[in-house]
């Protein structure tokens, strides 16, 4: 299967050292490929200190991702999963608070839920959270789509301010089911065509 990419990165660090001719590969992430997402989990929860802030996804989960008109990118290095993130149609619960803060039915149907972002820790440091967010926001727009959202724990600040400085706003907070308190973040999408309209 030939290899989706979305575009070339240059990196500067890997594990805190600066170097050079250091570069990655923003790809599509299929099927096929599920075995490195489930690599790169058990290398960042590993080295978490908060495990609560990320949920392991199986297999199932992330073919329902695609197949239900999602997507998953991530960054690759030598073939090497480094960073991964997805955005998918919102869940019951996503669609519960996306009612809360005043969204139409027909907004809900143009949204996309974004997350499980994680980057190895090995290769923190290069602005991977935001390459990640910002690719998926220009997908999102060549999908038609009119919003994203996003939850992140009240605590996790790097990520926070990364979405905040993309554009988001917090909308409400709320516990999920492991009782961590989130922020609900919500960006509408604006395409270059309605810029120049």
């Amino acid at each position: 299967m030939t290899k989706k990419i979305i575009k070339e990165i240059k990196l500067s660090k890997r594990n805190g050292i600066l170097c050079e001719n250091l570069y990655g590969e923003l790809r599509y992430i299929t099927q096929n490929k599920f075995d490195d997402i489930i690599d790169l989990y058990n290398r960042v929860e590993s080295q978490m200190d908060n495990k609560n802030w990320l949920k392991f996804r199986d297999v199932f989960y992330l073919n329902d991702v695609l197949h239900n008109g999602g997507f998953i990118i991530g960054c690759y290095i030598d073939d090497i999963l480094v960073a991964s993130a997805l955005c998918e149609e919102p869940s019951d619960s996503y669609t519960e608070c996306l009612h809360e803060i005043g969204m139409t039915l027909e907004d809900i149907k143009n949204t996309y839920a974004s997350g499980y972002v994680m980057v190895d820790p090995m290769y923190r440091g290069n602005s991977l959270h935001r390459v990640l967010l910002e690719s998926r926001i220009d997908v999102s727009i060549e999908k038609d789509k009119k919003f994203i959202v996003t939850a992140i724990a009240v605590e996790n600040v790097y990520s926070l301010r990364t979405v905040l400085n993309l554009g988001f706003e917090v909308k409400m907070q709320q516990q999920n089911e492991l009782g961590t308190l989130r922020n609900i973040l919500v960006k509408e999408l604006i395409s270059d065509s309605a810029i120049t309209a």
